[in-house]
Formats: structure tokens, sequence, C-alpha cells
């Protein structure tokens, strides 16, 4: 029994170390310890507690200046985060310059991008603390996608728990503006459930327009994935053109009202606007379509009318976007969001009298 047991993890071993060598074998070298946890630090990382934290959030940290070489920056490469986003697509990293990761390109509502990292368990020395849940994480990676040396696209909801890493930047598909990863990767879920504190974020109107001096407001508001009202949700907007100011203020149920005004040297134009709210380290945005006009208009047949689309695809836009065209509307702004459909794109025409 014992000898047939010895066979069967050999030959467990091999196949696993062939299928990584199919691919061209290559173990990473620049910060290595601390990206596969046998690094002197890595015992006081806590892996019971991981932290939730927003894409947003995390792409705004400062990162070390210099990097270190085999010690962590604390106290980001001291947590593990958990982070909802899109998993937008994945690949093998091989060749001269790989390191045998599956490199994945997580994004946000907001269209910000960081990447995440799962280290080859056979590049893990036994002694990492985290060489469990790196081959956990591999494992259920393998279970759903079949990874390859080039990029393949997902657009999947996923929860990654993985611990906070900054590496150097070298052209990185997906990488963040303060090079942060989540690195390893711990565990990964594919399209997890709703948890009970997620939300979703609605807006009234989706369009509007300002002249110069002008204000007008929104109906901001948000609700759990259960249908109940999220009154701890913190709301801010970004995007806004130069010109305009924006005020949260309470409105009644549970809702917020966003007043936007305008100075007399605003641009001509129409802007998207991104709304977004935050709670329990989660983060969703919505995006409208901010009209400007720098003198009042007199006429009706200069006054516009809008309209928003959503669509599932670039072609399904471009389908609509020819559709609308002839009916004399002209798109403004395309923007992509996470989830489905993945396209919301803004048209207006002038009113006819």
């Amino acid at each position: 029994m014992c000898n047939t047991l010895k066979k069967i993890v050999v030959v467990s071993v091999f196949t696993g170390l062939f299928t990584v060598a199919a691919f061209g074998q290559r173990c990473g070298k620049e910060r290595w310890s601390v990206k596969t946890g046998t690094d002197s630090g890595a015992g006081g990382v806590d892996l019971a507690n991981p932290q939730p934290a927003t894409i947003s959030q995390l792409i705004s940290l400062p990162a070390p200046r210099p990097l270190p070489v085999d010690t962590r920056f604390s106290p980001t490469e001291n947590t593990a985060f958990v982070v909802n986003a899109i998993l937008t697509d994945y690949k093998f990293e091989t060749g001269a310059t790989g390191d045998s990761d599956y490199h994945l390109v997580l994004m946000d509502d907001q269209g910000n991008t960081m990447v995440a990292e799962i280290p080859s368990p056979s590049c893990v020395d036994p002694s990492s603390h985290f060489v469990t849940q790196i081959t956990n994480a591999r494992t259920e990676f393998d279970a759903q996608f079949s990874v390859t040396s080039s990029f393949q696209t997902a657009n999947v909801p996923v929860q990654v728990t993985g611990v906070g890493f900054f590496d150097f930047f070298h052209n990185q598909h997906g990488a963040a503006p303060n090079v942060i990863e989540l690195h390893p990767v711990l565990d990964i879920q594919f399209n997890p459930s709703p948890a009970a504190s997620d939300f979703v974020v609605s807006i009234s109107p989706s369009a509007m327009h300002l002249d110069a001096n002008g204000s007008s407001s929104l109906g901001i508001s948000a609700r759990t994935a259960s249908g109940g009202s999220a009154p701890s949700v913190k709301f801010t907007v970004t995007g806004l053109p130069s010109g305009v100011s924006s005020q949260m203020s309470p409105g009644t149920n549970g809702k917020v009202n966003l007043v936007l005004s305008t100075a007399s040297n605003i641009p001509n134009g129409t802007f998207p606007i991104t709304i977004t709210g935050t709670a329990n380290g989660r983060s969703h945005s919505q995006t409208v379509a901010l009209n400007l006009s720098s003198a009042p208009e007199t006429l009706r047949g200069q006054q516009w009318e809008y309209m928003l689309i959503s669509s599932t695809s670039e072609q399904d836009v471009v389908d609509q976007a020819n559709k609308l065209g002839a009916q004399g509307w002209e798109m403004v702004s395309v923007v992509r969001v996470s989830g489905s459909p993945g396209w919301r794109a803004f048209f207006k025409r002038t009113i006819k009298d």
C-alpha cells in the first residue's frame, strides 16, 4: 500500500511539473522572496483577517521609493486584502522574461485596473508562509480556465484575496499607476454571490444640461443587493470640467442630492462625470452626461435632448449608434462599465419645433 501511494504521489508531482514545463518553466528573481512569502517579514502578514479594499483605494496608496529588495514596505505589504472586481483577462507569463506566474487584470466600475499574480507552486519554496494558499489559488484558477501564454478575455466577477505588493513598472498589462498588485493571490472566487453588505447605486437623471452661472441637482440613492436601504454609503464625484463645482447634501428617504454649479467661464461640450459610492470595501459607479453651454440658449432649436443606451459589446454600440444616427442622434461619449451590459453610451440631438 505504501509503495502504491508513493507511486501516485510521484506521478502527480511529475504531471504537474510536466504541465508547467510544457509552457517553459522559469521562476522569478526581482523581490521573489517577498512575492512568494519566504522573506523574514512574511510571517507577520495576518492571513486570517484579510482587509476589504477597493481598487481605487489600493491604487491611491503611496509606493516606496526606492523599492526594498527583500523586505516588506509597511503597512501595505504586511496586509492581505480582499477585492471585488471584474477579471478582464489573464495569461501565463512565460518566455525569456516570464516567471511562470498567472497574470490577472482586475478592473472596477470606474475602469481602474490593477494586476494580481498567482505564482507557480513549483517556483515557491516549501518554507513559504503562503505555499498552501498559493497552491489552492492556482488550483481554483485552473478549474475555471485553461491558461495559455497569450492574453485571453474573461470579463467575469471575482473576489480575490491576496497580499499587497509593489512592483517596479515594466509595461505590465493592466498595471496600476502606483504599480500595486495582489501578489501572491491566496484565494479567488468566481461569480461570487452578492454579499449582504453589497449595494447598487441609482442616479436620476442620467444626463443634464447647465448654462454658465447656473445650477441643477441630481438625486442619488443606494440600496443593498437584497433591496434594503444602504445609509452608510459615501458618495464622491470625479471628472468635473473646469468651472463646475459640486456639493453633496442629504435628501429625503436616505437619498443624497448632488448640486452642480457653474461659473461664467465654463467650456462648451458634453462631459461624462462619474459618481461613486463606497461602503464596506466595495465601490460602485454610475456615469452622468453633463452638457455645458457658456451662454444661455434662447432658441428652442438650439436646445438638446439626451438619450442613454446600454450595450453588451462594442459591436452592439456601433450597431445602435448607426440606427440612432439615422434619427438625428449624435454620440457624445461611451464608457465601459463592469458587469453586464458592459457598455453605456450617451447621445444628444437638437429639439425640433
